[in-house]
């Protein structure tokens, strides 16, 4: 028995991925070379330890899925995806041997004892580490996949402005429809998800309620045998554990449908249904909106800084197309940022008659001798493949068609500085010849 023993434990040190076995109290009783390689622990070894104290960090997670197998009797799996780094360990590189954070899959297996009693659980850490790398490169490479495809519907968009600027505005508002028609679509399931999700929440708090004052009857009515039954049974059973699991399943299912309905109503902002016709609006909301529109593209890297004056007034625009500007000076901020940097975004009151806005990069920098061509279509200093040279001359196109004006200040090195100015009021031929004659 003890040579079967002593071949087991040193098979369990020859694994290629972490291995630990707690007993139900969670005290570890064995933990595999693998395991206590990656771990941070100051002691000779990890037996008799218990593993919510050796790991505060992970203690509140590591609990509930070890009682969850306790209580199906049965494995329980997360996936890197859910939780990315269950506990501290780090991964080496094969080849070059650089550690990084590791990315795990976790599986909890029930053990069975001789009568079928689980005493004790295994819990399984798997390193993948590379499969996560190779995902996220996936993702850029999707990503930018997206941007291309976004460019080549600009390229499209600008041919067919040939057409004419009623064309243009047309097709526009069909899309800002067609965008608002699909997050309403969505909105509407999620909201009846929602609301039946709280029902549900309403639902179990009157059951616990009724379980307590049952047990209280129990105990009042001075029956002892029948109060041992019932204690015995709740016990049994794992009531205690499956109020407390439920109360947090409905929570995280609330704020997963929360988190829905706020990206369908950062969409909707973004579209402006109307957003085809003239009218005011606040160039502010527009910002905010677009910002979160390019969220993933700019959260792992660019720090924005914002400066709003108090009580900038709404301008005269075709909302969806100044967003469409907002975007592509946004966008070409980003991708002139190396690495990490910074974007400052402010919006003030030039003067009575006009509204500026200021969007600042801390990228390479455009050489002097091309600053005055970035406006021109098809003009592009990215590689070939990477950008059809259409998004800032249709911006300004854009901004000329609200008579408005956008200019660049740029230095090699230090970043680049767009600045837009747009009237507040509808603009007239007749009001700028005026304009003209006193300037």
């Amino acid at each position: 028995m003890a040579k079967s023993r002593l071949l087991l434990s040193d098979l369990l040190d020859q694994l290629n991925f972490a291995l630990c076995i707690i007993r139900n109290d969670y005290v570890i009783i064995k933990a595999n070379e693998y395991f206590q390689s990656r771990a941070i622990y100051a002691g000779d070894t990890m037996q008799g330890q218990n593993i919510l104290t050796l790991f505060p960090q992970s203690a509140d997670y590591l609990k509930r899925k070890v009682d969850t197998a306790l209580v199906i009797e049965s494995s329980s799996f997360s996936s890197w995806e859910q939780k990315p780094h269950v506990l501290p360990f780090k991964s080496s590189r094969p080849v070059s041997g650089e550690e990084e954070q590791m990315f795990q899959n976790l599986e909890v297996i029930p053990i069975h004892s001789e009568d079928g009693a689980i005493e004790h659980v295994c819990l399984c850490i798997y390193d993948v580490t590379i499969q996560a790398s190779q995902q996220a490169q996936l993702r850029n490479i999707s990503q930018q996949l997206e941007i291309e495809h976004q460019e080549q519907k600009m390229l499209i968009r600008k041919l067919e402005e040939t057409q004419g600027q009623l064309i243009q505005s047309e097709k526009m508002a069909s899309i800002g429809q067609l965008s608002a028609g699909i997050a309403h679509e969505i909105n509407n399931p999620v909201g009846f998800i929602t609301s039946n999700i709280q029902t549900l929440h309403d639902y179990f708090q009157r059951l616990a309620q009724v379980i307590d004052t049952m047990k209280e009857m129990i105990d009042e009515a001075g029956d002892s045998a029948l109060a041992e039954h019932c204690e015995a049974v709740l016990h049994q059973q794992q009531v205690s554990f499956i109020l407390e699991d439920t109360s947090d399943l409905i929570q995280e299912s609330l704020e997963g449908s929360s988190r829905v309905m706020s990206i369908v109503k950062n969409l909707k902002d973004f579209s402006h249904v109307d957003g085809s016709e003239w009218g005011y609006a606040s160039l502010v909301s527009g910002i905010e909106s677009t910002l979160k529109i390019i969220h993933n593209e700019i959260k792992y890297s660019i720090t924005i800084e914002k400066d709003y004056q108090a009580d900038i007034p709404d301008v005269y625009c075709q909302p969806m197309q100044i967003n469409q500007v907002l975007l592509n000076v946004l966008l070409n901020a980003s991708q002139a940022i190396e690495g990490e940097g910074t974007i400052y975004i402010s919006v003030h009151q030039a003067n009575d008659h006009y509204v500026e806005i200021r969007i600042r990069d801390t990228g390479t920098g455009i050489p002097p001798e091309i600053q005055d061509r970035i406006f021109d279509p098809f003009f592009t200093t990215k590689a070939v493949g990477s950008g059809t040279g259409l998004g800032l001359s249709v911006s300004y196109g854009i901004i000329k068609t609200h008579k408005g004006t956008i200019a660049v200040q740029s230095e090699i090195g230090v970043g680049s500085e767009f600045i837009i100015q747009l009237p507040i009021d509808e603009v007239t031929a007749t009001d700028e010849v005026v304009e003209q004659a006193t300037s």
